[in-house]
């Protein structure tokens, strides 16, 4: 087999010699009229052109209290139609943004706190609590503003006032390859670390959604800007005024009404989140029509799972994209040009987005492997982080300054891209390399499992067994043996669930559904 570095489709880039404010601006004039978001939680919908009134109101504000390009503007609040104000106002400034979800615990939220050093915190009033306790706990001198009311604290309300500088105003000149946005990775192998785009970096990573091809008229996700995705949904529809609509929570009937109600295009949502799509009962009682691409992906879906949502939206393509926050999207199937592919190619991640450079790697003596070969997934493209916020990132890129994903995975000889599992999660087994998603996609096919998670237990000279906490279905009581014989009876010998079942009521997960393996094998051990 002839080894080789998969490339994607080239276009030309709109968005190279501009910042992240200046797109952003121009955006909020070109389509003024047009809806830019919807708050589907609350049926309330807000223009373009509002939206550049109270960004440029609150960049007004932030000036005149000193904000510039060497400050970090701070936010942390949920999905609502003001928590994109103050981003893109700081962007506008050229400030560097940073966001915080407010499902982080103290611990976590106290050690992001001290690593970014905000000037300024934009809080919501459900949270402020919260934050005041973990800046105090993190000993930082930081001005909080507040989304709601406040005697204590400045309100987001008194910066987006009318004043007279807003007619005048326009985005700072920037650089664009400074740092613009830091997200944080997904902590669950341990504490994250910021993760620094730089305006050409995070406008490239838009670029390359876009190029993607779905649908995006109507799209509604339901992650916070904590997340890259959230940012990126953002993004791709100031591309071409498209609308955003977001909700607070992902609920199965919910987002079947919101659906129907505001005619949506598309659907972005976790691997982990479909399942409340498939388990609505009478889901024909609703006009999906409009409904044309469910977005997926950071997380593997079952084979089964995957037939139930075809069934559930026969008109529906289903795109699983591949990547990680350091440089965006790595593979994505087309919607047109891999029409082909999309329903028999099942459990593939896609082809190589465009732009972007891909090759399968043996991390142990970095030869390039070819077709159907295992080894660990590298990524190249212009969406590729800066680094690390005061952190080392050298031994992120290898020699030829691809990113090291620490995936494993492998391409077929269409060049559709499998990811298997993360390096770290995999354990031996009597020398055997167990692949803990392989198992959980089967429990999952149990009739009574609602969630799982695999992982391995210590067990002397055999190396690390199997085990599995499971989260049933509502009513289901079935026995643990049970779990272990469904299992056995459709794995290989070394893949039976050696180390037990453990029920749980929940798995610890990230606000985007991404299961922390880590925290449920420390949960199975303290049982045991």
């Amino acid at each position: 087999m002839s080894a080789r570095i998969l490339k994607g489709k080239e276009f030309h880039p709109n968005f190279d010699n501009t910042s992240l404010g200046e797109f952003l601006f121009e955006r909020c004039e070109k389509f003024a009229d047009r809806i830019c978001q919807i708050d589907a939680d609350l049926d309330q919908s807000e223009t373009y052109s509002s939206v550049k009134t109270r960004t440029t109101r609150v960049a007004v504000n932030l000036q005149k209290k000193g904000i510039t390009s060497t400050d970090v503007v701070c936010s942390c609040t949920n999905n609502s139609l003001d928590n994109s104000i103050p981003v893109i106002a700081a962007l506008y400034l050229g400030a560097k943004v940073v966001n915080l979800d407010p499902t982080l615990s103290a611990r976590n939220t106290q050690h992001l706190l001290n690593l970014v050093t905000p000037r300024i915190i934009f809080v919501e009033e459900e949270s402020l609590q919260f934050i005041e306790k973990c800046i105090n706990e993190a000993k930082l001198s930081c001005e909080i503003i507040v989304f709601g009311k406040s005697t204590k604290y400045g309100t987001f309300a008194n910066m987006t006032l009318p004043c007279g500088e807003e007619k005048t105003f326009k985005p700072s000149k920037t650089d664009i390859d400074d740092t613009a946005i830091m997200f944080f990775s997904s902590g669950t192998t341990g504490l994250p670390k910021a993760i620094c785009h730089s305006h050409r970096s995070f406008l490239q990573m838009v670029e390359i959604t876009y190029n993607s091809g779905y649908d995006s008229r109507l799209l509604l996700h339901f992650t916070t800007f904590y997340w890259v995705s959230g940012l990126i949904m953002l993004g791709r529809t100031f591309v071409d005024g498209t609308t955003r609509v977001f909700a607070r929570t992902m609920e199965g009937e919910k987002t079947l009404r919101m659906i129907e109600k505001y005619k949506l295009t598309s659907l972005f949502v976790a691997p982990i989140y479909t399942y409340q799509l498939t388990n609505v009962p009478n889901p024909e009682r609703y006009d999906l029509s409009s409904f044309r691409y469910l977005l997926t992906g950071g997380t593997p879906m079952s084979t089964d799972q995957y037939k139930k949502l075809t069934q559930l939206f026969p008109k529906v393509q289903i795109l699983f994209a591949y990547g990680m926050t350091e440089v965006g999207i790595l593979t994505v199937f087309h919607p047109e040009d891999d029409k082909h592919l999309i329903d028999t190619k099942v459990g593939s991640c896609g082809k190589v987005a465009s732009r972007t450079l891909l090759k399968i790697v043996n991390p142990d003596n970095e030869e390039i492997l070819g077709p159907n070969q295992e080894g660990e997934v590298r990524g190249k493209s212009g969406a590729i982080m800066k680094g690390y916020y005061r952190n080392d990132s050298a031994g992120c890129f290898d020699d030829d300054g691809f990113i090291k994903t620490g995936d494993i995975g492998y391409y077929d000889d269409d060049g559709c891209v499998y990811v298997i599992e993360r390096m770290k999660e995999m354990f031996k087994y009597r020398s055997w390399h167990i692949v803990p998603s392989s198992i959980e996609a089967v429990i999952l096919e149990h009739p009574d499992v609602e969630e799982t998670v695999v992982f391995g237990l210590p067990r002397g000279a055999e190396g690390e067994v199997p085990a599995a906490c499971v989260v049933l279905k509502d009513g289901c009581t079935i026995d643990k043996e049970e779990i272990e014989k469904f299992v056995a009876e459709r794995v290989s010998d070394r893949e039976k669930l050696r180390g037990g079942v453990i029920f749980v009521e929940s798995l610890p997960k990230t606000p985007t559904g991404k299961l922390i393996r880590n925290e449920a094998r420390k949960i199975a051990i303290k049982s045991l």
